[in-house]
């Protein structure tokens, strides 16, 4: 029996993974004071961030480089002004062991700064111990030559379109966001800065016909001292926007990412007035966007031939379906009480924040995270004797998010982002810290389908015999013609129709007959 076969390469666009992999990096250094700064009393922050520059993807194996940059700030003994910083760059050097990579996978890497101590060794050096985590996930595209229709003499076939999500666009680009911002006269100018923290928040990315726009917020966090010793504080928000091409991307496309901070450079500059209260910014922002799109694919299940026989060969493909996606803004509030020994407050300079997820899993139409908000807040005391001082506090936090449709055991991602931390006094013992933060949800489902990849006509030595008897279930009214159509015969090669009584047997409105052909 010939059979013609239409065969179909089906891309499963999104990626399959391949291997993920997990490990904590110790990091070890000296930080010594430099000449022009005083000698150690007590550090009051140490702060930490990670830059991976370059990785590398060999058999089995993901080598990867960078640093891990680290400021300290610190009281000195005789110093004439209350606070100083000094930094320094632990380089980072390493590799993860993945099974099955390969130099063509596409591999996502992070590293976490899990935990940083600094601790005084002598008035002139500081020891310093970095905790990194890194993650990789390794992943790759599959495809599978299926079949999507046969012809033959008699054959019968079973078909069905799927729907699946197809990645339509991946766009990684940058851009750079140039700003001039200017010191308020209530506050000092500047002379050396301290700490800087740049963030992005407000973040917004819509499609449109081939491209995406961009949107968001630069928050720029300033500590400096003037050169008189004198504290300033800055926080400025730049807005920025921009647009990424892709001809991948239309309306309908599902985008979804994430911009981060790549780099950036901030210069004090002299104003119009020969004082220093210009700030020259310039950040550059990455972005990594993913596109997806629902498509229908059709496949083909199942085929027979009444007149022959025929083997079927299969194959079972999972692929993942977005079930919801989510993304609001909750607020943590706060009381924050000075124990026995803190230093009581004369006024709040500054205060550093930052979010970190612990948990998150899918519910019942409901996407649930937990995490831990840290706070250092950095305040002038009452006592002459010490200047300032920082008080540290850690809130915990769960938040559910309502998703329509979402299940137990659905993959649950999450990513939290914070967008404003503040802090305010209501006496020296006693304030109000609250923090404005974004979840992000996305939950998928597994799926699974059976597809057929190739069909084989068998090699019979002998004809099938045609059935003598079979037993049909119709609906009342069928007529003989529509039955000997169905069994590809003719009225006239019935003989027999023999109605069953077996009543407990019949749903409502169907009979159960037996038609006896010629053979």
């Amino acid at each position: 029996m010939p059979l013609t076969l239409a065969k179909e390469t089906m891309e499963m666009n999104w990626k399959e993974p391949v291997g993920r992999q997990s490990g904590q990096i110790l990091l070890e250094g000296d930080m010594i004071v430099p000449d022009s700064k005083p000698d150690l009393q007590e550090i009051l922050r140490c702060e930490g961030k990670v830059k991976i520059r370059e990785k590398r993807i060999t058999d089995d194996r993901l080598s990867f480089s960078g640093e891990a940059e680290v400021c300290v700030l610190y009281g000195a003994k005789n110093g004439e002004k209350p606070l100083y910083a000094m930094k320094a760059t632990l380089p980072l050097e390493d590799f993860l062991h993945i099974d099955g990579l390969g130099r063509e996978m596409d591999v996502d890497l992070s590293a976490e700064l899990e935990h940083l101590d600094c601790r005084i060794i002598n008035d002139r050096k500081v020891s310093v111990k970095a905790v990194i985590l890194m993650e990789a996930e390794a992943e790759q595209k599959k495809t599978a030559e299926i079949l999507t229709d046969v012809a033959g003499d008699g054959v019968e076939t079973l078909t069905d379109t799927l729907q699946m999500e197809q990645d339509t666009a991946a766009v990684k680009d940058r851009f750079t966001v140039k700003e001039e911002v200017a010191i308020p006269a209530a506050l000092p100018e500047i002379g050396e800065v301290l700490t800087e923290n740049i963030s992005l928040t407000e973040q917004d990315i819509r499609p449109m016909d081939g491209k995406a726009i961009v949107r968001g917020t630069i928050a720029l966090r300033l500590l400096y001292t003037d050169g008189e010793g004198n504290l300033g504080s800055l926080t400025e928000k730049i807005p920025f926007s921009g647009y990424l091409e892709n001809e991948g991307i239309s309306p309908k496309t599902d985008l979804q990412g994430e911009l981060t901070v790549e780099d950036y450079r901030l210069t004090p500059a002299v104003d119009e007035d020969g004082e220093t209260r210009q700030i020259h910014v310039d950040v550059t922002v990455g972005a990594t966007l993913k596109g997806k799109e629902t498509t229908e694919q059709a496949v083909l299940q199942d085929a027979y031939a009444p007149t022959g026989a025929v083997s079927l060969q299969k194959e079972k493909i999972t692929y993942p379906v977005t079930v919801a996606h989510g993304k609001n803004q909750f607020a943590i509030k706060e009381r924050i009480l000075l124990e026995g020994e803190e230093t009581p407050m004369l006024r709040a300079e500054t205060v550093w924040g930052e979010v970190r997820l612990s948990e998150a899993h899918a519910g019942k139409d409901a996407v649930e995270a937990e995490g831990v908000f840290t706070a250092d807040i950095l305040y002038h005391c009452a006592d002459d004797a010490e200047p300032v001082a920082m008080l540290k506090r850690g809130i915990p936090f769960s938040q559910t998010m309502e998703m329509k449709g979402v299940l137990e055991g659905d993959d649950a991602e999450v990513s939290l982002r914070l967008e404003d931390v503040d802090f305010q006094m209501l006496s020296e013992r006693e304030g109000e810290l609250r923090a404005t933060v974004t979840m992000e949800a996305n939950a998928e489902r597994q799926k699974t389908a059976d597809v057929v990849t190739d069909i084989v006509a068998a090699d019979l030595t002998e004809p099938m015999p045609a059935a003598g008897a079979v037993i049909y279930m119709v609906q009342k009214g069928d007529s003989l013609w529509k039955i000997a159509k169905r069994y590809r015969t003719t009225v006239a090669d019935i003989v027999a129709v023999n109605e069953i009584e077996h009543p407990d047997l019949i749903y409502p409105g169907q009979k159960l007959l037996i038609i006896k052909m010629k053979r």
